[in-house]
């Protein structure tokens, strides 16, 4: 009984330290990734976020990954852009945006597992002491080298680190700055409550905030500096701040003096580290030294300078297409064992959901609407204002349109709700016997100009109302859901005017598909996951098996066969799979 009662005060005594203040602890330990037997091509987005060197190497991180001069370090880490990057103990520390944390040892990844969970990083900085911080969307987080723990030193969302004398530390991120001192945290006041990037300036402070960059003393009210209201990068080498505002770079000193720094080309962000400065520009990365700017490293083979987000694929004209989440339209073309990327110019394009050949033009389904692009421009096809488009299929009589208001098939007749379909919005279509439409409150086909049958949620028949995306294969329509994994509807015998049956692939239940990730590939259906990444339907066809590939992304956005390849687009970026490396047994 005695020892029971020891043990409790001793547990209560050591959860009352953990919890004093806004300090927490935990377990630290690192996990070795394996690395993947066959690293494959893979093209993101082409930004540097953040560079370090060492005595033999610089290595740079950003929508790429990481690398260094001997190429690609990013094999083995689960998704490809890494928002933060510093070395500790002199070994590289990456951070990803899809989350986590991983340190470079002996040419292999080691994954950071904590009890706070995958931390979406978005700075480090190794201490004075040789311990390192870290800035992330969870707060911001310090482990000792060696330790089995990491503690948590405040909660606010962190966006960047600044270290002074004494050990001054102050976090910035989107609910303010904070000064730390021990377990103790002070808000102090800044223009904007979210603070971009944070440096120290002799005894002032400065911030980047959506105002500009702001100076003044530590804990009093920070003034505008007029030249640095456009800013949207700031660094700090020395006493010299440094800023990106328009296609400038500027340089603020301690006595309020502001000059512009030369570049070859306008930079695109500025940072710093161990006291090096660095500029990316479209050129490629550039460094600050004694001589003045020089160029550093060329740019990461890449998609256009811009998002990264791939939403859509198809080819045209030996060209691949891509539709972007948040962009318009890119073409890639074959030069040697590359792709050259480049933007196509037009606003009739934007936030591409879908793209389809037909008839020697390339269709696109985007928020603006519907469009053509015949090689040379991308023209808007007028549906009477029907506003933005989802999904495209081609028909025996040309090519239907799913819009948000329903489905515009090819002789301009315009179906939706009203007509019977089980909803407006079309984000799927499929043709064959029938034109098949999934919508977000269920399935619908229609014949002819009429809807001949529609399923909903309260049928029961579907493992999830809302439809993302639809494939004919084998007899079959497959139908992928956002929320409820796969289900297959066999082809009804006779007439196929029924709803049919469908059954349920138990092993996707709950998986999230996105539109256009169910595609027929070197006679097998692939399928891609919102973050659980890429599967394949076995060849007895009865359950999907994932496919151990390395991705960009967990989350699949959009799937591609051309020719042998297999192309898979994420959130995150675009790479190309040999289809003979993705059969069983292989």
């Amino acid at each position: 009984m005695v020892g029971v009662v020891a043990y409790c005060r001793l547990s209560h005594q050591v959860q009352k330290a953990l919890d004093t203040g806004s300090k927490q602890v935990t377990a630290l330990q690192f996990a070795a990734l394996a690395m993947p037997p066959i690293p494959f091509e893979r093209w993101g987005g082409g930004d540097v976020e953040a560079a370090v060197a060492t005595s033999s190497s610089l290595i740079t991180a950003g929508g790429f990954g990481v690398a260094d001069e001997t190429g690609d370090l990013s094999a083995g880490l689960p998704s490809i852009k890494v928002t933060a990057l510093t070395l500790w103990r002199g070994r590289p520390v990456a951070g990803l945006a899809a989350g986590g944390w991983f340190l470079r040892r002996d040419g292999h990844w080691e994954e950071a597992r904590t009890g706070f969970g995958a931390l979406h990083v978005r700075a480090l900085r190794e201490g004075p002491g040789g311990e390192l911080l870290i800035g992330a969307r969870e707060g911001l987080f310090r482990a000792a080298w060696g330790a089995s723990v990491i503690e948590r030193l405040d909660p606010a969302p962190v966006r960047s680190i600044a270290l002074g004398e004494s050990g001054l530390l102050l976090a910035g991120g989107e609910e303010g700055l904070r000064q730390i001192e021990g377990l103790r945290s002070t808000l102090l006041p800044t223009p904007d409550p979210w603070v971009d990037w944070v440096g120290l300036q002799g005894k002032d402070v400065v911030v980047l905030t959506p105002a500009g960059l702001a100076r003044g003393p530590l804990g009093s009210p920070l003034i505008p500096l007029l030249e640095g209201r456009e800013a949207r990068s700031g660094a700090q080498r020395e006493d010299q701040i440094y800023a990106v505002a328009g296609e400038r770079l500027l340089r603020f000193d301690p006595s309020g003096t502001t000059s512009e720094e030369r570049l070859p080309v306008p930079p695109l962000r500025i940072f710093s580290s161990a006291g090096l400065l660095f500029a990316d520009t479209r050129n490629g990365l550039y460094r600050k030294t004694p001589n003045g700017w020089q160029w550093a490293r060329r740019r990461a083979a890449s998609l256009p300078p811009g998002p990264s987000h791939v939403n859509a694929l198809a080819t045209f004209q030996g060209r691949v297409a891509v539709g972007l989440f948040d962009g318009g339209l890119v073409l890639g073309e074959s030069r040697g064992p590359d792709l050259i990327w480049q933007s196509v110019p037009g606003a009739a394009a934007w936030g591409v959901n879908a793209l389809l050949p037909a008839g020697g033009v390339l269709y696109i389904a985007s928020l603006r609407g519907a469009a053509r692009f015949d090689g040379r421009r991308i023209a808007p096809i007028e549906a009477g204002g029907s506003g933005s488009a989802h999904s495209l299929a081609l028909t025996r009589d040309g090519v239907a349109i799913g819009y948000g208001q329903g489905v515009l098939l090819p002789d301009a007749r315009f179906l939706s709700a009203f007509h019977g379909l089980p909803g407006n919005q079309a984000l799927a279509l499929a043709s064959g016997d029938h034109l098949f439409v999934g919508t977000p409150s269920g399935l619908g086909a229609i014949s002819g100009s009429r809807v001949a049958w529609r399923t909903t949620a309260g049928d029961g028949k579907l493992p999830h109302p809302w439809i993302t995306t639809l494939a004919l294969f084998k007899d079959s329509l497959y139908v992928g859901t956002y929320g409820g994994g796969v289900t297959r509807r066999p082809k009804p015998e006779g007439k196929d005017e029924s709803v049919g049956a469908f059954d349920a692939f138990l092993e996707t239940q709950g998986l999230k598909v996105n539109q256009g990730c169910l595609v027929e590939a070197a006679g097998r259906l692939f399928l891609g996951t919102d973050g659980a990444g890429l599967h394949r339907l076995n060849a007895e066809g009865n359950r999907f098996v994932p496919v151990k590939v390395s991705l960009p992304s967990l989350r699949v956005t959009a799937l591609l066969q051309d020719g042998d390849w297999l192309y898979v687009g994420t959130d995150e970026g675009l790479t190309r799979l040999p289809l003979s490396m993705l059969r069983e047994g292989n």
